[in-house]
């Protein structure tokens, strides 16, 4: 029985081996060896006996003790192994004096160090100092921003990225020329000529068009903010080139040249509703 093998035989002492005659008591289980079972002829375990166990449950519950033992000493050395390697996100510290907010601030990113990053991003530091980083040492790309993913526009002008910013705003306009078309035609009741709303041909592009703008959707919600990352590092870059400067007296150019804007924010929703606006009535007079 190999759930007795050895296990002291509570007479004699000796561990019971593969070949051993055992017997157990019909009572509470505890194993004997045949021959000390004869000289005492009874059961000795009296405390198994008044409590009313079994020597199997105990024995279960002693085995599940040296498990968890074992995986506790396991985990320790694990974690002292662990000790001496760097973890890839140690948290953040909120002191406001503090623009690395705990972290060191000559770690390198990319091109530009934390120190320089922070003074460039300014605001919302406690979001992007931990992305970055952790883009940086793991090479993720893929983070989920809702900004982003709704307004991609508003978002990549808010950050002073004029270039993507038109980008974002003129593919959208272009994927939603058949919700122009059907607004004019529908709701304002002005009549195309060149286009039938009702046709099959005009339900599969406008679907078409439905389906590519929620994909284009997803990708900028998931990698604005590695686009956000990779222009930090490039602008910080050129910024330390033109002004031919380092350490303090690059540190308040940088935080001109990056922030945010609300006013980018009001001229980019001037645009778009200008754009809209003429997309409408080129729309309306194509012939």
């Amino acid at each position: 029985m190999q759930e007795y093998q050895e296990q002291p035989c509570i007479i004699c002492g000796k561990p019971f081996g593969a070949d051993d005659d055992i017997v157990t008591c019909p009572e509470c289980g505890t194993p004997y060896h045949r021959d000390c079972w004869k000289q005492t002829g009874r059961c000795i375990n009296d405390a198994l006996h008044s409590s009313g166990e079994s020597w199997l449950s105990q024995r279960k519950k002693q085995i599940e003790s040296e498990r968890d033992a074992a995986r506790s000493a396991r985990e320790e050395e694990d974690g002292r192994a662990d000790d001496n390697v760097p973890p890839l996100y140690d948290g953040v510290r909120l002191n406001p004096d503090d623009p690395c907010l705990g972290m060191d601030p000559a770690e390198k990113l990319e091109s530009a160090t934390i120190r320089e990053t922070a003074e460039f991003v300014n605001s919302n530091r406690f979001y992007y100092l931990p992305l970055f980083r952790l883009m940086k040492r793991t090479g993720k790309k893929i983070s989920l921003n809702l900004l982003g993913l709704l307004c991609p526009q508003f978002y990549f002008v808010n950050r002073k990225m004029w270039g993507l910013a038109l980008v974002s705003m003129l593919l959208r306009l272009v994927l939603e020329i058949p919700t122009f078309i059907m607004t004019i035609t529908t709701r304002l009741e002005i009549a195309i000529p060149w286009v039938d709303v009702n046709t099959h041909a005009f339900q599969t592009v406008s679907g078409l068009c439905y389906f590519v703008q929620i994909v284009v959707s997803v990708f900028w919600g998931l990698f604005v903010n590695y686009f956000y990352y990779r222009y930090t590092q490039r602008r910080i870059t050129g910024i330390r080139k033109e002004s031919g400067s380092e350490g303090e007296r690059l540190y308040p150019k940088l935080r001109e040249a990056g922030g945010t804007s609300l006013l980018n924010v009001v001229l980019m929703f001037l645009i778009q509703s200008a754009f809209s606006v003429c997309l409408c009535y080129w729309l309306i007079l194509l012939r």
